[in-house]
């Protein structure tokens, strides 16, 4: 009996739990989500839906039709900019109707998105419950909440109102007891309505507010009257400027403003303090990345601005009109879903949809576990209105960039103030709102950085990043001194700047890191990046490229030193060539010369083949155009003016020709030859004779794999492929490569270095795919922005160019620098004009072997070798010897002399 009356406790136990936990029977409820988009596949939202639900009960998912999804694009569908009530209500059944997959007679279950105040009437109207992301989000906007009389019975506001940002930027000032203010807001009325509330609330606060409206006609005007304000500013003394911008996307007048303050030096100023209210809460004069190229992170005066999130918390990327509050909506819903369930009986059975009860159940969600984005989820049970939320005061300028100063706390038994409230005018009260980080009176900033233990830091050992010390006799190095490169003299240099100790650990199988088997899941990295993803690292540095892939896994900072992607080959050997004064002209230009010479030889014999005065013989027509193409000259000149302009056309030729290979001799004469040489990436793809490697898992590997069809880069990877040309690092492939017959395709500087250190590599081509070497860090890290501005200052300073310079230049041990396919200028030697030197030769023992040959030729022709002196008298009675043309003179043994 005792038995069967525990078993019975326990099953009645088992069915309180089963209940409390939310264990639910039901049946099947239609539940259709309308998701307000500006343009189709324009909505962060619908992503958000579209994945996997967080749902508190797994039996909740079974109760509902969910995801069932309806995107209203406000222009195109919806058309809210010009159509009525009439319009709008058929195009949101025409939605319906074409897009969900439920009854005709279900409707809207909820509506997510910005706030319309004319679909917001309608949806008040259908009793359709509208969970409001954000304000004035898109390009037009009706009217700002915070100007609204209307009691809206059906609205949930995710966003925190900004007459709430508003009071806490008063309560700044009641706190600083700053007592007047330059406020810069837009002119339109209907667009400043959130600065006309602030300046109302200070005057309340006995706060004294100056004023100047800028109506936006062009940037150049806007730019002018920017710098007018300023220079009032300066001339008033004023040190307190807000800088109000409804719609910043349109009007840019914080940039405007943050620019033209940098140009007065008020930037410089510490005593300035600068107010960003932008009532779409994007703060987009104020990203890291704007702050960075601006150069807005040198400001030294107060830039502050409230946040409804963390800057620590903030991965999740906004997207104008939709706020933070997007990426917890999903959350809200999810929970709303089971309070209706278990609140409702009815609605556990499949009954009709009611939308009244789930408006009470989404009023009634509290999500208070640290899950969401924006912190505490909590809702005013009558209004709606967003309560118990915490707006962060950020000061966005200074050495500590993105610094948290305080925090401002929402009272959430009051609910959102309302204008008729009578304003706080005790201090204590602001106190129990406002929060500043104190110690001992001072301000204790808390910063988004950096390390308090030793980190980790991941490297790859490449040359000259990374690479192990030489140790000498005597000297055994352990830990980070047994380190030296680049990447150690930067890492020593920021650890030393910024405050930290770190330790220095190798990369998993020396790899950069890269998706495993095509995966991009956290998983199926290795490398610097897996060591970084499961933690075991806190930065990875050295020669790891900043690529899509690896940041959608991790994040980078900014660039530390540009790089791309060129070629490191075999250095060609010198081809030497007795005939190389013959290579400024091609074999096809010196025949033409020479049947150029000989055409003329031909033309002077016909031209004075039959003159009584014949000089043109076929010896001296040859004689001639040799001696006038060699610019020797000749013994005689022609005498006919048709030979005259025959030599004038001749000269000239004569006269370019010799020009052109003079200029082209100076150079041929005074370069190396070199053997097949490789300039390019086409150049390379074209030759079989060499195999290609390149580093696996690298992104010069990803972007060889990835590309296109038919293209040169994917005639390499068939080859590396082909070639089993994936190897492990960067040291292999310069091996493999000052073996000879290799190509190695990889970072350009990496193969710069080895070009200069290593003299049998030559380094190709012009870089492709240009990217930056970054510092890797996981996703979301606090001390990103520290890290950054702390690059920047070294690179302002010349100390990475310096690191460069140390690492690449004075670690040449090569005399000489290929940089391209012609050589530098060498000095001449005997084997660079060896074949002047045997032409001449030619010359001369051919003119001996004529000289020798003409002689013995008369001598065996002539019996009497001295042939009879016939002599003849001349008129004036003086003689003549007659003989042989030719005449030799003999010396005898008595003095006497014969003539032949």
């Amino acid at each position: 009996m005792v038995y069967v009356m525990q078993l019975l406790c326990l099953v009645v136990l088992v069915t309180c739990v089963r209940t409390v936990h939310g264990a639910i029977d039901c049946t099947k409820n239609d539940f259709v989500i309308g998701i307000l988009s500006l343009k189709e596949g324009n909505s962060p939202l619908q992503e958000a839906f579209d994945a996997p639900a967080t749902i508190p009960n797994s039996d909740v998912g079974r109760c509902f039709s969910t995801p069932n999804i309806v995107i209203l694009t406000v222009e195109e569908l919806l058309d809210l900019p010009k159509s009525g009530w009439t319009k709008i209500k058929s195009r949101i059944k025409h939605a319906l109707i074409n897009q969900a997959n439920t009854k005709k007679e279900a409707g809207l279950s909820v509506v997510v998105g910005p706030f319309y105040q004319n679909l917001a009437m309608i949806l008040d109207n259908m009793t359709i419950p509208y969970i409001v992301t954000d304000y004035m989000g898109f390009d037009w906007s009706d009217v700002s909440l915070i100007e609204s009389t209307v009691n809206w019975k059906n609205m949930v506001k995710v966003r925190p109102p900004m007459i709430e940002f508003n009071r806490a930027v008063v309560d700044v000032f009641v706190m600083k007891k700053w007592e007047s203010v330059v406020m810069i807001m837009p002119e339109n009325p209907k667009e400043n309505q959130e600065c006309r509330n602030l300046a109302r609330q200070m005057v309340e606060q006995n706060i004294s507010p100056i004023s100047y409206t800028l109506k936006y006609q062009d940037k150049q005007s806007m730019k002018k009257k920017c710098g007018e304000v300023l220079r009032n500013v300066q001339l008033l003394e004023q040190k307190r400027i807000v800088v109000c911008s409804p719609r910043e996307e349109k009007y840019r007048l914080i940039q405007m403003i943050l620019d033209e303050a940098k140009l007065f030096r008020m930037l410089d100023d510490e005593t300035y303090s600068f107010f960003i209210l932008d009532p779409t809460t994007q703060l987009d004069a104020l990203t890291e990345i704007n702050m960075y190229r601006r150069g807005l992170f040198t400001a030294k005066c107060d830039l502050f601005a409230y946040r409804y999130t963390e800057l620590r918390n903030d991965t999740v990327r906004f997207q104008s009109g939709y706020g933070y509050g997007a990426s917890d909506a999903e959350r809200i819903l999810n929970d709303a879903k089971f309070y209706y369930l278990t609140d409702n009986e009815r609605a556990r059975k499949g009954g009709h949809f009611s939308r009244d009860l789930f408006l009470r159940s989404l009023k009634k969600v509290v999500i208070s576990d640290g899950t969401t984005h924006t912190g505490l989820i909590k809702f005013n049970a009558t209004t709606g209105s967003r309560i118990g939320y915490t707006l962060y005061l950020y000061n966005h300028g200074g050495s500590n960039l993105f610094t948290k100063v305080g925090i401002w706390r929402q009272d959430d038994s009051e609910g959102v103030i309302q204008e008729k409230n009578e304003t706080d005018t005790d201090i204590d009260d602001v106190s129990d709102r406002l929060s500043f980080f104190q110690v001992n009176d001072t301000v204790v900033r808390e910063t988004r950085g950096i390390f308090d233990e030793v980190e980790k830091v991941v490297v790859v050992l490449e040359e000259p990043f990374v690479m192990i010390r030489q140790q000498p006799k005597g000297v055994v190095y352990t830990g980070n001194d047994l380190y030296e490169g680049f990447t150690i003299d930067l890492i020593n240099k920021i650890s030393e700047n910024l405050n930290f100790k770190y330790e220095i650990i190798l990369s998993p199988n020396n790899e950069y890191g890269g998706p495993k088997n095509g995966r991009d899941d956290d998983d199926s990295w290795g490398g610097i990046v897996g060591s970084i993803l499961e933690k075991n690292a806190t930065l990875g540095m050295g020669a790891i490229s900043i690529t899509s892939t690896r940041q959608s896994v991790i994040d980078f900072s900014l660039g530390v030193v540009s790089t791309g992607v060129n070629i490191l080959i075999t250095k060609p050997n010198e081809v030497f060539s007795i005939f190389q004064f013959l290579t400024p002209f091609s074999l096809e230009l010196w025949m033409a010369i020479i049947g150029a010479s000989f055409g003329v030889c031909i033309i002077y014999y016909i031209l004075d083949f039959k003159s009584k005065e014949r000089v043109f013989t076929v010896k001296s027509t040859l004689w001639f155009s040799l001696g006038t193409l060699l610019m020797t000259g000749s013994d005689f000149s022609p005498k006919r003016t048709s030979q005259r302009i025959l030599t004038t056309g001749y000269l000239f030729f004569v006269l370019i020709t010799v020009s052109t290979y003079t200029a082209n001799m100076a150079a041929f004469l005074t370069k190396k030859n070199l053997e097949k040489p490789v300039d390019s990436f086409e150049q390379l793809a074209d030759r079989d004779d060499i195999n290609v490697y390149t580093v696996s898992g690298s992104a010069t590997m990803n972007f060889l794999k990835t590309a296109g069809e038919n293209t040169v880069y994917s005639r390499l990877w068939d080859r590396i492929m082909k070639d089993n040309g994936l190897i492990a690092n960067a040291t292999i492939g310069r091996d493999k490569v000052g073996q000879g017959s290799s190509a190695f395709i990889f970072d350009s500087m990496i193969n710069s270095y080895s070009e200069k250190k290593y003299c049998r590599t030559q380094s190709v081509s012009s870089p492709i795919l240009l990217q930056e070497h970054g510092i890797a860090m996981p996703k979301g890290a606090a001390f990103k922005s520290q890290l950054n501005i702390e690059l920047l200052r070294l690179k302002e300073s010349g100390f990475i160019q310096m690191l460069k310079k140390k690492w690449w230049e004075n670690t040449r041990e090569c005399d000489d620098d290929f940089q391209s396919r012609s050589s530098k200028q060498v000095s001449f030697d005997l084997k660079h004009t060896a074949g002047v030197f045997i032409v001449g030769c030619f010359g001369l023992g051919a003119s001996l072997l004529l000289f020798i040959f003409k002689k013995l030729y008369v001598l065996i022709k002539s019996d009497n070798p001295f042939p009879p002196i016939r002599r003849e008298e001349n008129s004036d009675g003086s003689s003549t010897s007659k003989g042989h043309e030719e005449k030799l003179i003999y010396g005898h043994s008595d003095g006497k002399q014969s003539t032949v």
